[in-house]
């Protein structure tokens, strides 16, 4: 009998499951050189930040299990930054990462283990979303799911930046392949070569071998070309360094923009306009890595917490820019009674020191700020009465 979703929506229920296509040039986008900075780059990111589990009034429950799991010990064989990076980084190459929740007698959480990209794939019953690996069935409340792109034919599955942006991501794998060819022939582009008389097809693929063997390789690129009888030699296309890098500009921009990293981060010439090393951190925090804390948090929440329970992750370790910046600002904040001496240390990564814990001013002009604009105006109608 057929399931609630294919009767309502008259589509088929089980996923397709999505496959990295290739070029006709046989290069795959998931090989190129900025697509691996950019996996790498968020799922090392999502990996190493701290989590922490806090209740709804923002107090941090410590030793909680499942910020024990993240943090420490995934499962009997692997950590949990493995964990994280894995399951981030199948989302981001192949839109989905799974894990597999196993519990103890008592119901709590005992080890997430992550499922092989590809192994498993999903259903709508009429209980929900059904998993399957094999001819293992599994409920939604066993499998943790965190999901880069929604498929828009179905809600219970994802597709990654590679499929959502595919003529990009072909675009900049075929530009690449280019520039390999090129480079393995000496950088020369396209030659045409003319004659003035009549010329058999013997010639001419004769002329084609010679050109083949001697001079479209790199070793060719300075042996002289001696042309007889009156040929001439036009170069069609203008192949230079110049254009070359402006190509992979392009390249570097079209996947930062599908995975929404600046493209500062993936190449140094990738013609972003962000001022300095603190903006670019930020633009990256607020862009691509907010998504994903935020998709790891949600689910997370949805099956491994209690309600009133929330996930968080500690995005100032991306934040602090250097030492001296830091400590400059900070400085500020606590002279002028903003911030107390021990939340400054926090925030540059000290342990706190005993009797610090309250702001105090001690910035010239910092007492009079403080006085209320009640007592201000109280003070200055006295001085004006008679």
């Amino acid at each position: 009998m057929p399931s609630w979703f294919s009767r309502i929506f008259a589509v088929k229920p089980t996923v397709v499951v999505w496959q990295n296509g290739t070029t006709a040039s046989n290069v795959s986008p998931a090989t190129l050189p900025a697509v691996v900075r950019a996996v790498q780059l968020l799922a090392s990111d999502i990996a190493r930040l701290p989590v922490r589990v806090e209740r709804a009034d923002g107090s941090v429950i410590d030793g909680h299990p499942v910020a024990q799991l993240l943090s420490r010990d995934a499962s009997r064989w692997q950590s949990g930054f493995d964990f994280r990076r894995f399951v981030t980084g199948c989302a981001l190459t192949s839109g989905n990462g799974l894990a597999l929740i196993r519990r103890a007698n008592d119901g709590t959480v005992a080890e997430l283990q992550p499922i092989p990209d590809g192994a498993a794939t999903a259903q709508f019953t009429d209980e929900g979303v059904e998993y399957r690996i094999k001819d293992v069935k599994l409920a939604a409340d066993q499998v943790v799911h965190i999901g880069a792109y929604p498929d828009l034919d179905f809600p219970a599955w994802f597709v990654s930046p590679l499929d959502a942006c595919a003529p990009a991501m072909q675009l900049a794998a075929d530009q690449d392949a280019a520039h390999s060819a090129l480079v393995k022939t000496g950088s020369t582009g396209k030659i045409s070569l003319s004659h003035p008389g009549a010329m058999s097809d013997q010639a001419v693929q004769a002329i084609r071998d010679a050109w083949q063997t001697m001079h479209a390789q790199p070793d060719g690129a300075s042996r002289p070309l001696i042309l007889r009888e009156g040929m001439k030699a036009e170069r069609i296309s203008q192949e230079t360094s110049t254009s070359n890098l402006e190509s992979r500009r392009f390249s570097v921009q079209e996947i930062a923009r599908a995975y929404m990293v600046p493209p500062e981060m993936l190449f140094q010439q990738g013609g972003g306009a962000l001022a300095s090393q603190a903006e670019t951190a930020r633009a990256y925090v607020d862009g691509g890595l907010s998504l994903w804390t935020s998709v790891w948090s949600a689910e997370i929440e949805r099956k491994l917490l209690q309600p009133g329970e929330f996930l968080r992750f500690d995005t100032d370790v991306l934040l602090r820019g250097n030492l001296r910046d830091a400590g400059m600002a900070l400085s500020k904040l606590v002279l002028g009674g903003v911030l107390a001496p021990n939340d400054a240390r926090r925030r540059l990564g000290l342990p706190p020191i005993a009797g610090m814990d309250t702001p105090t001013v001690s910035m010239p002009g910092g007492a009079a700020a403080a006085v209320g604009p009640t007592d201000t105006n109280e003070d200055q109608e006295a001085d004006d009465a008679p």
